[in-house]
Order: C-alpha cells, then structure tokens, then sequence
C-alpha cells in the first residue's frame, strides 16, 4: 500500500465533500433538532432511572450523534457508485493506486466526517442543552473514533453486496436504522422488549451508547471504555466481507 496514493485520493474525496454542503446540513443540524424535540422526554426517563439533576442532554446527544452516523454508514458506498456515475472509476483503477489504497482513501473521509460530525454535536450541545459530560473528553472522543470505523466498516459491506446504488440505500437505511433503534440510541435499553434486549449486545450501537453513558454520566475514563471499544462487536462475517471488497477493488 501506498500512504500518498490513499492521501491524494482522500483529498479529492474531501473536496467532492465541500461542494455538498446539504451533506454536512443534515449530519449537523438536522440531530440539533432533535435534540432540542427529545430533551425533555429524556428527562423524565432519566429522572425515573435516580439520575440527580438530569436535563435529559445526557441521554439524546448521545442517542442523536450515534442515530445520524448509524443513518450515514453507506455514504462510503455512494462514493464507489458516484465515480461509475462519472464515468472516473476505470481511470481511478488504472492509476498504480493498490485496491488497498483506493478503499483506504475513500473510506478516510467518510469516517473523519463521522467523527467531526459526533464532536460537532457534542460541543454545541454545552451552550444549547446544557450538556455536560462528567468523565473524560479523551475517553468519549476514544468512542466516538471506535463507532465512526466500525460504522463505516459496515458501510463498505453492504457496498460489497450492492449490485445498484438502489440496493444501497436500501440496505443502509434499513441497516442505519435497525443499528439506531435497537441499539438504544432512540430509546433506553430497559424500555425495550426483553427480545430486543437480548439482541441489542450484539450491535455496534449498543456498545457505543454504553461507552458514552459510562463516560458522559458516571463520569467514567480511559478504563471504563475499554470493554465497549475492544468488545467485539463488528462481527467477524462483516470483517470479512471489508477484506473481501478491499482485495476486488470495491464495488463492482
């Protein structure tokens, strides 16, 4: 693998980025309303759950952040199909660019803007909702970079079972959502069924929101992370299916 040829294809990938600024409206405003729709109901679940001054940011910052990057897992496969579209993939794949290279060098931006989408929303959250995280930035930032790759990672195995731009969107909404709901992003883990309770262990989701309420409510550190980052969520059929669409030269 070559780290220049990833950089320059990254940096193409950021400037495409810029000229969209729709994309950075709905990952940064649109979970800033509903943050401010859903604090309140929060509050009273997390005044139910013995949480001591609790204005309900606790729990959908969190919820909101994880939701949208969970919604925005396939943006990496858009980009796969946006070059066909342009007629610039072929070109992209006769350059000395590895398989390897091309895959990092897409899948860089989308995980930065997962990234700087979640801090985003937790730093406006301070002055907006009263926010406060009273364990460790570094520990939460940690989380945040964990679910970003696992997300994007999942994002980049549907694109290697996607046959159409169509089929994408399809299994990334469907995907994003089933990843927010029942990862209890949206609504508290013991307000779920007991079966979905049973399942949710098994979603990336499900390990992040657990990661940040340690850190944002009991004021948890490096250490109280460590089972939710090195859990092995991202399961080892969908590591495969990364290492398999990295080796064809993704997607199609």
């Amino acid at each position: 693998m070559s780290p220049r040829a990833s950089a320059a294809i990254a940096r193409h990938e950021f400037r495409v980025m810029r000229t969209d600024p729709a994309t950075i409206l709905f990952v940064i405003v649109m979970p800033v309303v509903l943050v401010a729709l859903m604090q309140r109901l929060f509050q009273g679940v997390l005044t139910a759950e013995g949480v001591v001054g609790a204005t309900g940011a606790e729990f959908a910052v969190p919820g909101m952040a994880v939701s949208f990057v969970a919604f925005n897992a396939g943006y990496t496969g858009l980009t796969f199909f946006r070059d066909h579209g342009w007629g610039t993939w072929e070109r992209l794949r006769a350059t000395p660019a590895s398989p390897g290279d091309i895959l990092v060098g897409k899948v860089a931006p989308s995980v930065a803007l997962s990234v700087a989408q979640m801090l985003i929303l937790f730093g406006l959250a301070v002055p907006l909702f009263d926010f406060r995280v009273s364990g460790s930035w570094l520990a939460l930032a940690v989380v945040v970079l964990a679910l970003s790759l696992c997300l994007n990672a999942f994002g980049v195995a549907i694109t290697a079972v996607s046959r159409t731009s169509q089929r994408l969107n399809a299994i990334g909404s469907a995907g994003g959502l089933v990843l927010a709901t029942m990862g209890g992003a949206f609504v508290p883990i013991p307000a779920m069924p007991a079966w979905a309770q049973a399942v949710a262990p098994a979603l990336p989701t499900y390990w992040a929101m657990r990661g940040l309420h340690g850190v944002i409510l009991d004021g948890g550190g490096l250490g109280s992370i460590a089972l939710p980052v090195t859990a092995r969520h991202c399961p080892a059929r969908l590591r495969r299916a990364v290492r398999r669409a990295g080796g064809r030269a993704l997607p199609l």
